[in-house]
């Protein structure tokens, strides 16, 4: 016999405010290297790697996730997009975009650049981050 489990739209409404919906999310750029730092260390380790503020135009990106709706075409709630921009005004360079929220012991989650990112004076190199809580 065949089981089918469905979870209600309520319910992924419910998962949704919970894990994401008015939370300060931060993301930060860091250059690794051989840091040995993975998706399992804690923020604290990833920012002791994060970019110099110092004189680049560098800084932590922040905001506030916003409401989620649901999307009946993708049968999944989804949370309003982020775009994280950075820019520059002296040469950076890093490897990794780490994605937390404000609090929490251990990050959300990475993205890693292969090769490098170097930003020069006056570009800006921005990140599209959703969320959406599904029943897959």
């Amino acid at each position: 016999m065949a089981q089918t489990t469905t979870i209600s739209t309520k319910e992924l409404k419910r998962q949704a405010a919970a894990c994401f919906e008015g939370k300060a999310l931060r993301v930060m750029l860091c250059l690794a290297g051989a840091s040995g730092y993975t998706a399992e260390s804690t923020v604290t380790n990833w920012q002791a790697q994060e970019v110099s503020t110092t004189g680049t135009g560098y800084a932590r990106f922040s905001a506030t996730v916003g409401t989620s709706t649901y999307n009946a075409t993708t049968a999944r709630q989804e949370l309003p997009y982020i775009d994280a921009a950075f820019s520059c005004s002296t040469s950076y360079s890093y490897d990794t975009v780490v994605i937390y929220f404000n609090g929490e012991t251990y990050i959300h989650s990475l993205v890693t650049e292969s090769p490098n990112i170097t930003l020069s004076p006056g570009q800006t190199q921005t990140y599209r981050i959703t969320f959406s809580q599904d029943d897959a």
